[in-house]
């Protein structure tokens, strides 16, 4: 926050701009901005409203409630209010307009002009302006301004710097004599600046306009956007008796209105450069990751760990091309450099040259690597009063999902209720033979001879395999049946790609900023899915757990895959987005639209549950679902239908900007999935470079051993 010199009772500023719009008055040449901002309004269509999810009515869709050009042109209907009139059945109460339209009936609008007694201007002022978070209703903002004569304007300061010295001599209390002093070197600046033309003077007046299409909920509107700015020492006075004058004052279509003196006050050059950064609301936070630019070619921050939020949880929308795996990865390789940890599941294998040009281990999972994980690994748990424990109940869950999703990958009708809880209860007892229990130490194994802890050495876990030998020889018949299905997904079976998760692991997640676990060598059919959800809970226990103090980000390609799973994704979704904010982690769900996240439960819970949302381009089929759901503006959406690659809008809880990514050359030449961008080759190249030294400096080291 930058404070500017204190001004006096004619001079205050703010900041905005979008449309310019040349005044219509050749004698004083003033130059209008013009900022639209949206909050949720209803949609009215004759006597029928469309509710919102949550009870209140929802803003007008992009087709059913903007104002089209035809409205000001040739509107239906130009009613000026009274205070005494009646409307909608009730008492207007104070002066409004009633314009008719072609996509609402009718829209109520009522303008004020903005007094800034606050003493002096800074940064984002007016921001809540931007983003119209008042109520159901939209908010115009036009920034009138008009050069100013320096002269003129020294004279003035000379004449109010004559009164303060006459003033301070007469003065007796101290304070108010240090007020005046302070004052007196603020003016002096001030004509310094003027007279060597650092700063120019200029009449600026800012006008608002409110508008909604229900009155009571408007006038509701009205009086939060009235109250929220008197807190700040700004006072937004109506233009009572010329309320139509005042809307005609912001359209080049109307003939020219002069706006009242009283209603303009005097700005220099650089109290009126905070009228620019306002242009587009924008992004309170000022640290994390910087994800691109906004419309000015200013940075953009979003921190995940922002104080304000309720969690670290993320979601990125956009359809196929839209520029989603770009963005990921601008948001992880960001993310790494600011000390937060990153395990990304890659279902189509598009982040292995990342990883592997950063020198990042990438896990690829198939027959021939040498790369297992057990779902059954366990990990300490910190609870919040600081008790460590194992918590085998929560992992014993996990891995009853796995398995039934093996088993009912080729038939759920095997899954009956004799043998669901058969396998709940032999994957506890297999625990239980292991020797692992609810103690933190019951993990590690014992020395013989000194019978003491030792912390290096974690206990063999149970695995797949050992499952399987209880069920096939169970002396339930049905159990024994299910036992046949689920032996291809152990080492027990003949499909050696199929039991790839049965055995101890081989992987250890110590020491690196990140972590890619690919998915794309599996069958698509069968393993993929499988392979996801067992990630997905090993990466539970043996990611999320390992360090609480460790802020760490798991980031899902195509979530719709975990999401749409009734074995795993609703448990899984349930411990992540209920539990994950404990353990100092947050969840990035990665998918094409909003509509099949939709589809389930838990992907439902993905949208509610994350505050940060990254949206792409979508297709116009959608937009309306996506503009109710994540409540964007009418302009917000329609920019996402003509949004080219890399542009998204960014939303954090009521914030938003319109953002364009930004990598640097190097980056670049890292992400770009592009075959015919030169930087791809690059990359490659690269890469076989890397490899080659990695290879030649194994062989090395093996010789030396």
């Amino acid at each position: 926050m930058s404070f500017k010199p204190k001004i006096n009772h004619d001079q205050k500023s703010t900041r905005g701009d979008l449309a310019w719009v040349p005044d219509q008055k050749p004698s004083k040449p003033r130059i209008s901005i013009l900022r639209n901002t949206h909050s949720d309004s209803e949609l009215d269509t004759g006597d029928t409203h469309i509710k919102r999810s949550d009870g209140r009515k929802a803003q007008p869709g992009i087709y059913d409630g903007k104002p089209e050009a035809i409205d000001f042109v040739a509107p239906s209907v130009v009613k000026e209010l009274l205070p005494n009139d009646l409307s909608d059945g009730a008492v207007v109460g104070e002066y409004l307009l009633e314009i008719g339209g072609t996509s609402t009936f009718k829209r109520y609008y009522r303008s004020y002009f903005a007094e800034i007694f606050s003493g002096n201007t800074w940064g984002g002022m007016l921001d809540d302006l931007s983003r119209g978070n008042f109520g159901d209703g939209d908010t115009d903002i036009a920034i009138h301004v008009r050069p100013a004569s320096t002269d003129i304007e020294l004279q003035e300061l000379s004449r109010r710097l004559r009164g303060l010295l006459s003033d301070m001599a007469m003065e007796g209390d101290p304070s108010k004599v240090d007020a005046i002093r302070d004052e007196i070197m603020d003016i002096k600046t001030r004509q310094k600046k003027l007279r060597m033309e650092i700063e120019r003077s200029f009449k600026t007046s800012i006008q608002v306009i409110a508008s909604g299409t229900e009155l009571k909920s408007f006038k509701m509107y009205c009086n939060a956007l009235v109250k929220r700015f008197a807190g700040k020492s700004i006072y937004l006075r109506p233009a009572d008796g010329k309320q139509l004058e005042a809307l005609q004052s912001i359209l080049p279509i109307a003939a020219p209105q002069g706006i009242p003196k009283e209603h303009f006050i005097t700005l220099e050059s650089s109290n009126l450069a905070d009228l620019f950064p306002f242009a587009q609301g924008g992004i309170s936070h000022r640290m994390g990751v910087i994800l691109g630019i906004d419309g000015l070619g200013r940075p953009v921050f979003f921190d995940q760990w922002h104080p304000s939020l309720p969690n670290q949880h993320m979601v990125i929308l956009g359809r196929s091309g839209a520029g989603k795996t770009y963005t990921t990865q601008i948001i992880m390789h960001r993310s790494m450099h600011i000390g937060r940890v990153v395990a990304s599941l890659d279902w189509k294998g598009e982040h292995k040259d990342f990883f592997l040009l950063s020198g990042l281990p990438y896990l690829e999972f198939n027959e021939h690597s040498p790369n297992r994980i057990n779902p059954y690994d366990v990990e300490v748990t910190e609870d919040t009063d600081g008790t460590r424990f194992i918590d085998i109940e929560g992992v014993s869950n996990n891995v009853q999902a796995l398995v039934f999703k093996m088993i009912g990958t080729y038939d759920r009708t095997f899954l009956t209720g004799r043998v669901k809880v058969f396998i709940g209860e032999a994957i506890r007892k297999q625990y239980e033979a292991a020797g692992i229990t609810k103690d933190h130490k019951s993990i590690y194994q014992k020395d013989i001879s000194s019978e003491t802890i030792s912390t290096r050495v974690k206990r063999l876990m149970p695995d797949l395999g050992g499952l399987y030998q209880r069920m096939a020889a169970s002396d339930i018949e049905e159990v024994r049946y299910a036992a046949e299905i689920f032996k291809p997904f152990t080492q027990y079976g003949s499909s050696p790609s199929y039991s790839i998760f049965d055995g101890q692991s081989t992987v250890e997640l110590k020491g690196y900023p990140g972590y890619g676990f690919a998915l794309n060598r599996l069958d698509k059919d069968i393993m993929r899915p499988i392979g996801l959800a067992a990630v997905a809970i090993w990466l539970n226990e043996n990611f999320t757990k390992s360090n609480v103090s460790q802020e760490k980000i798991i980031m899902i390609e195509e979530a719709q895959n975990i999401f749409d799973d009734e074995d795993v994704g609703g448990p899984f979704a349930e411990t992540a987005y209920r539990e994950y904010r404990s353990t100092n982690t947050g969840v990035c769900a990665v998918t094409q639209g909003l509509e099949v996240l939709r589809r389930s439960n838990a992907g439902v819970a993905a949208v509610k549950n994350s505050p940060i949302k990254i949206i792409g381009k979508q297709e116009s089929i959608d937009i309306e679902m996506i503009q109710d759901e994540l409540r964007l503006s009418e302009g917000e959406a329609d920019f996402l239908l003509n949004a080219k690659r890399g542009e998204v809008i960014l939303r954090i809880e009521d914030e938003s900007d319109i953002v364009f990514t930004k990598a640097s050359n190097y980056e670049h030449m890292m992400f770009t999935t592009d075959p015919n961008d030169p930087a791809f080759y690059e990359r490659k190249e690269l890469l076989k470079e890397k490899l080659n030294r990695d290879s030649a400096l194994e062989m090395q080291r093996q010789e030396g051993a």
